[in-house]
C-alpha cells in the first residue's frame, strides 16, 4: 500500500469521526495493527494487535509513517 493510499485512509477516518470506524492493517496476511481516530482527543489511535500496545498520533503523516514502519519493518 503506498503512502498516499495510507493518507487517504486516515483523512477518511478523520472525516467521519464522529463513527466508530477501526481500519485493520495486515502483514503477510497476519492482523498486525488496528487504526481508529478519536474525535474528542484529536488524534489516531494506533493499537497493535500482537502486544495490545497503543500509541497516538494528532497528523497524518506521522500516523502515515508508522504504520508504514509496521507493515515494511
Amino acid at each position: 500500500m503506498s503512502m498516499e493510499q495510507t493518507k487517504h485512509i486516515l483523512e477518511t477516518l478523520m472525516y467521519y469521526g464522529d463513527s466508530q470506524i477501526t481500519q485493520t492493517f495486515s502483514k503477510n496476511q497476519q492482523k498486525v495493527l488496528s487504526v481508529s481516530y478519536i474525535k474528542e482527543r484529536r488524534a489516531f489511535q494506533l493499537t497493535y494487535l500482537t502486544t495490545s500496545d497503543t500509541e497516538l498520533y494528532t497528523d497524518i503523516p506521522s500516523t502515515a509513517q508508522a504504520i508504514k514502519k509496521v507493515i515494511d519493518g
